[in-house]
């Protein structure tokens, strides 16, 4: 019982978190160049950093990634933005999320349809006006009793007004951690041309898939990655990242499922132990109700001149043997019954 309920709470955990690893933009990055200040400037001399710089991810880091990387599953792109999602009129109350990316989303999101198909390289290609939504979003926007397939939802970000017809219904998210979960979901050339101005490509960040759960692996797979970008953005021996990797897997959440686990199994032999303690008591009253009511049996030995040793010899032997008789029957339909239990638990 206690192993089946420690499998389910790690596989429940684990379905908390998508289990990704996340590349972000270093925002407020410094350079490695340090300037010296005036008295005048911060009252006591000393350094300051140089200019600020708002360093951007590109798609050719995706790319690289995608190409060279060995230890990852996949890899995808994402854009961001927010505007208000009408439908003939009516304001969606979730909908503001809009998110472009790449063909491998649902791959490496590992979603599933619930109707309709996702997007292609074509559409991604032609900056086709499509998108897909996930089922809350569509209820919200349409109610449980309208398809949303073919529906034409008007979308406006950053000034930019767009008609984006609805294509697929992507499955409910089955974690809390879910960037994308409540967002209009559309080919990354899509959300670039239709709601970017003056040419720009910008990506948010990128996600990388990686199945295994291993912590050597997962770390192995951050420093690739490390690597690969700084070779691609041309980072130097000595310079600091100007971008940030994040394993959603990392030390503070393996540190936390440990830590709960570790209470779980703590509990559960504290109840383990209490029930071994009320189980020994009520032997213990069941051999002294048989010794009580054995007593003509035991003063007629004694005047046939059996000793005490003898006497106590007898029940004592008469104990083990109920014991270990009771015990083996026990143990097999404990395990059974766990075994049983274990599994619908799990």
């Amino acid at each position: 019982l206690g192993d089946g309920l420690r499998r389910y709470t790690e596989k429940e955990m684990e379905s908390w978190n998508t289990g990704l690893i996340e590349i972000n933009p270093m925002y407020g990055y410094y350079p490695n160049v340090m300037l010296e200040t005036k008295d005048s400037i911060q009252g006591g001399g000393g350094f300051f950093p140089g200019p600020v710089q708002q360093p951007q991810l590109e798609l050719e880091d995706m790319e690289a990634l995608e190409r060279v990387a060995q230890s990852i599953d996949g890899v995808a792109a994402y854009y961001e933005t927010w505007g208000p999602v009408t439908y003939q009129g009516k304001r969606s109350q979730m909908g503001g999320s809009i998110v472009g990316t790449t063909p491998s989303f649902m791959h490496v999101n590992k979603k599933t349809l619930a109707s309709g198909r996702f997007f292609t390289a074509w559409d991604n290609d032609t900056a086709a006006p499509v998108a897909v939504i996930n089922e809350m979003l569509a209820n919200s926007i349409f109610g449980k009793k309208t398809d949303p397939l073919g529906k034409t939802l008007r979308v406006t970000a950053n000034g930019l007004t767009q008609n984006i017809t609805i294509i697929g219904v992507i499955d409910n998210p089955t974690n809390n951690w879910d960037r994308t979960a409540a967002a209009l979901v559309m080919p990354m050339r899509t959300a670039w041309l239709r709601f970017c101005t003056g040419g720009q490509r910008p990506i948010s960040y990128i996600s990388v898939r990686l199945d295994s759960r291993e912590r050597a692996e997962r770390e192995f797979a951050v420093a690739e990655i490390s690597t690969i970008l700084r070779a691609r953005r041309g980072i130097g021996p000595g310079q600091l990242d100007d971008f940030q990797v994040y394993d959603s897997l990392g030390y503070g959440y393996a540190d936390q499922q440990t830590k709960v686990l570790n209470a779980i199994t703590l509990v559960l032999a504290l109840i383990a132990g209490i029930s071994l303690l009320v189980g020994s008591i009520g032997l213990m009253n069941i051999m002294l109700v048989g010794v009580s009511e054995r007593t003509p049996e035991i003063g007629l030995r004694r005047a046939m001149g059996a000793r005490r040793s003898d006497v106590m010899g007898q029940f004592l032997t008469e104990a083990v043997l109920l014991s270990l008789l009771g015990g083996l029957i026990g143990f097999g339909l404990g395990a059974l019954g766990a075994q049983a239990v274990g599994q619908a638990v799990e």
